[in-house]
């Protein structure tokens, strides 16, 4: 996908399909989740040498402090990320994240060193990650799952799956984020 077409899924997932260019600059000027992935998506095509990258960077950086979202570039991110909120949100530098993702205040996904899953993890597509749960290790959450608020993760968890508590419980659902998860990018 070009960077384009990738700035373009995220402010879907932001405002839907009613887009323009007005609408591109209120949000990167007004919205702190599109305006911190704005500049992230730049700075994972753009190299820090380049004035463009160089910027970009700066911005990045900005905003990260500012905001509270520490996403490094080297994080692999689908189309149409969401972070409708901002404050903390911590991803490990190797974790790749699907898709129209949902991803809340408080969260971290994180690798482990030890224990009985050391790695990072993998997140799918149409995955919705509440306030404050915790996904880490190496481990694999399918697509359509909705991770609840204060969960904590450290299990694969099949596709079409609620993941509830702590120690966390799998319920199995017929699209589970359908009500959680709008405006999906195509």
């Amino acid at each position: 996908m070009t960077l384009k077409d990738l700035i373009k899924s995220d402010l879907t997932r932001c405002v839907g399909n009613q887009q323009s260019f007005s609408t591109f600059l209120r949000y990167l000027y007004s919205n702190p989740g599109f305006k911190f992935i704005f500049f992230y998506r730049v700075c994972v095509k753009y190299s820090r040498t380049t004035p463009i990258g160089f910027l970009a960077r700066f911005f990045y950086n900005r905003f990260s402090i500012k905001y509270g979202f520490q996403i490094p570039p080297t994080v692999s991110v689908g189309k149409g990320l969401l972070l409708p909120h901002f404050g903390f949100v911590v991803v490990n530098g190797n974790a790749e994240i699907g898709s129209n993702c949902n991803i809340l205040q408080g969260v971290t996904i994180g690798n482990t060193k030890g224990g009985k899953n050391p790695g990072n993890p993998v997140i799918g597509n149409n995955v919705y990650i509440g306030p404050s749960a915790t996904i880490v290790g190496k481990i694999s959450i399918g697509n359509n799952v909705l991770v609840a608020p204060n969960a904590y993760v450290n299990f694969d968890v099949p596709e079409n799956s609620i993941v509830l508590g702590n120690p966390a419980k799998v319920i199995q659902k017929a699209n589970p984020t359908q009500d959680y998860i709008n405006n999906i990018s195509i």
